[in-house]
C-alpha cells in the first residue's frame, strides 16, 4: 500500500542557512506519527515544509506518491491542518469561515463541516474570536476533515490546554483514524503520544535523531540503573549518564546479553529520549 506521506532527505532553509536537513520518514495509511523535540527543534519548520508554507530546499516530499514539488496544489488538497497559529480570519463566524476557506478545496463539503461542528459541540453561529481555545481546535479539525484529507498535520494544537482536554482530544483523534486518515502530530507533551502513536520521529536542532515505530524504540533503547561500577561496565553502550542520589542512570543502546541481571532495566519514556538524545549529557 502506498505511504500517505514520504520524506526522503528533505530539508528547508531559513534565510541563507538550512534550518532543517536530511529528514527521512514514512507515514502509513491509518496511522498516527508523533513528532517530538524541544522548542526550536524544527517541528514547525517541518510541518511548514510539508504543507507548502516553506520551500523544500533539498530532497523530496511525496503525498500518496505524488511529488510536492511537481504537484503542490494537489498535494495540499490531500492535507488538513490543525495548527497552534491563527490562519483563519477571527472576525468570521464558524459557519462563514467554512464557506470562505472551503472554496480553496475541491472536495470540501459545507454540510459535512457543519455536521462535524455539531458532533464536536462547536456552535456554528459563534464568532471565531469568541471560541474557547478547545473549541477553536475542534473547529479546525472539523474544517480539516470536511474536505476528506488523507493526512492531517497537527502542530502542537493542544499546547496550553489542561490534561483532561488533552486526553479527550487524543480519544477524538483515535476515532478519526478509524477511517483512512493518517495523522502527523507535533508536540512537546509526550505522555498522550505514548498511549496512541504508532511511530515517532524526533528532531533536535534542525536534524532528525530517529524515526521509528514504538516497538522499534522499545527494542532500540533502554533506561538502565545501577552502581557506578555497573554503569562503568556499560559505558560504551550509554548515550548519556547521570548520577542520582543512590544510583546512576543512563540511556542504553545496543545488545547487552548477560548484563541485564546486574542492572535495573526499564522502558524509556519519550521524555527520557528527548532528554538523553538532545545532547544534554556528556
Amino acid at each position: 500500500m502506498q505511504p500517505v506521506l514520504q520524506l526522503e532527505g528533505a530539508g528547508a532553509e531559513r534565510g541563507n542557512a538550512f534550518w532543517l536537513r536530511d529528514v527521512n520518514l514514512t507515514v502509513e495509511p491509518g496511522t498516527l506519527m508523533g513528532v517530538i523535540g524541544r522548542n526550536g527543534a524544527g517541528k514547525t519548520t517541518l510541518f511548514h515544509m510539508i504543507c507548502g508554507l516553506s520551500r523544500i530546499s533539498e530532497g523530496e516530499v511525496r503525498v500518496n506518491g505524488v511529488s510536492m514539488k511537481q504537484e503542490p496544489e494537489w498535494c495540499k488538497g490531500e492535507m488538513g491542518l490543525v495548527f497552534d497559529d491563527d490562519y483563519f480570519r477571527l472576525d468570521l463566524s464558524v459557519k462563514h469561515a467554512g464557506v470562505i476557506y472551503g472554496a480553496y478545496y475541491s472536495k470540501y463539503s459545507q454540510g459535512k463541516f457543519l455536521d462535524l461542528c455539531k458532533e464536536f459541540g462547536v456552535d456554528a453561529r459563534q464568532n471565531l474570536r469568541k471560541l474557547s481555545r478547545g473549541d477553536y481546535i475542534k473547529f479546525q479539525l472539523a474544517f480539516a476533515l470536511a474536505h476528506c484529507p488523507s493526512l492531517i498535520l497537527m502542530d502542537e494544537p493542544e499546547a496550553g490546554l489542561d490534561s483532561i482536554f488533552r486526553q479527550e482530544w487524543m480519544d477524538l483523534l483515535y476515532d478519526v483514524m478509524e477511517g483512512t486518515c493518517s495523522i502527523l502530530f507535533a508536540t512537546h507533551l509526550t505522555k498522550e503520544l505514548e498511549q496512541r502513536a504508532d511511530s515517532v520521529t524526533m528532531l533536535s536542532k534542525g536534524r532528525q535523531i530517529f524515526s521509528n515505530t514504538m516497538l522499534e524504540l522499545t527494542e532500540k533503547y533502554k533506561i538502565v540503573r545501577g552502581s557506578k561500577e555497573q554503569m562503568d561496565g556499560l559505558s560504551k553502550h550509554l548515550i548519556g549518564r547521570r548520577r542520582m542520589e543512590h544510583y546512576e542512570e543512563g540511556l542504553f543502546q545496543g545488545e547487552a546479553q548477560g548484563l541485564w541481571e546486574k542492572v535495573s532495566v526499564s522502558k524509556p519514556a519519550l521524555a527520557d529520549l528527548i532528554e538523553y538524545l538532545d545532547g544534554n549529557f556528556e
